[in-house]
């Protein structure tokens, strides 16, 4: 890191604060940050990143103030050493790592995104979550997506059991115990075998396998009278090769059963959240070009995120 020649430590002192000669200069930066002494602050986040050039939270900081202070240009770099620790941390391959680089450039700059996460991206972040998914999705995020498609699958069923059900990406099997009861036969796909050991723990599904889920509709010629994708098509900007996939696996009267989280803008667009959102139209773009049509279109509270409600659209649709 380059070197400041604001001597922070003596502006800790300036504002009174005792026993600045023996504070780490990264809780040196935090105070700095918080009285909006920037340059200052800087220059401790800089010493802590010469000593810890690995330290994400020092980069962080450094990166607000950067943009605080109009310094645009330095921000590229340090921001893709991020991402880079961020793809170490998450063991993503090598030959993968600049399409996830990509991705979350896009996702931080509102770039032109790709038009879906990398399958090694959502691979290795999911087996790093999995064991925590669950706490975390049901307690902090009060994450009720499986929830609240149950509630328009079941409308829409009129009573109807004994049904072979598909579910697309299915991580850790939170829907499994709701589907179960609607299934004469259940399975599961994910990329990650993380998730899917922990779907498996919950002894529910009949068949689970790993793999990405448009390929493996397209390797199978089984027919499923439900197919439920929740909680998934967030990791996807464009859908229409997964819709055009899934109209073959229907059988007769079958239905396909998703949300996605709502968009206002025309298409869909790649949020810092290194989500996508969807615009209803877009969706219903979607649904006609793959002759399938719409049963059942609701807006519902999926979870929630920074404390906020996050609205999505829970949609159910059938061939045409």
């Amino acid at each position: 890191m380059k070197p400041s020649p604001i001597d922070w430590r003596a502006r800790l002192e300036a504002r009174g604060f005792e026993g600045a000669e023996l504070v780490p200069p990264s809780y040196g930066a935090q105070v700095l940050w918080s009285w909006r002494e920037p340059l200052a602050a800087e220059a401790a986040l800089r010493e802590q990143l010469d000593q810890q050039p690995e330290d994400k939270d020092s980069l962080r900081t450094l990166l607000s103030i950067l943009g605080e202070t109009g310094r645009a240009g330095e921000i590229p770099l340090l921001r893709r050493h991020l991402h880079e620790l961020r793809c170490r941390d998450l063991r993503v391959p090598e030959a993968a790592r600049e399409d996830v680089i990509a991705y979350l450039e896009a996702a931080e700059t509102g770039a032109p995104p790709p038009e879906r996460m990398a399958d090694a991206h959502v691979a290795a972040l999911f087996d790093v979550y999995a064991p925590s998914f669950d706490d975390s999705l049901r307690g902090f995020l009060a994450y009720r997506a499986p929830e609240r498609l149950m509630d328009a699958v079941q409308v829409v069923l009129e009573g109807r059991r004994e049904l072979d059900v598909l579910d697309l990406g299915c991580g850790t099997g939170l829907a499994g115990p709701l589907l179960r009861p609607l299934a004469r036969r259940l399975e599961g796909i994910d990329l990650s075998r993380g998730m899917l050991d922990k779907a498996r723990e919950r002894g529910v599904y009949d068949a689970l396998r790993a793999g990405e889920i448009t390929a493996e509709l397209a390797s199978t010629t089984a027919r499923h009278d439900l197919i439920v994708a929740v909680d998934v098509l967030v990791y996807f900007g464009a859908l229409e090769r997964l819709f055009e996939r899934v109209v073959p696996r229907l059988a007769p009267g079958g239905l396909f059963a998703f949300t996605v989280e709502k968009g206002t803008d025309p298409g869909y667009r790649l949020q810092p959240s290194a989500r996508y959102v969807h615009h209803l139209d877009y969706l219903r773009g979607c649904a006609r070009g793959a002759g399938l049509r719409p049963v059942l279109e609701q807006e519902a509270t999926l979870r929630r995120q920074g404390g906020q409600p996050v609205i999505g659209h829970v949609v159910v649709l059938t061939a045409a």
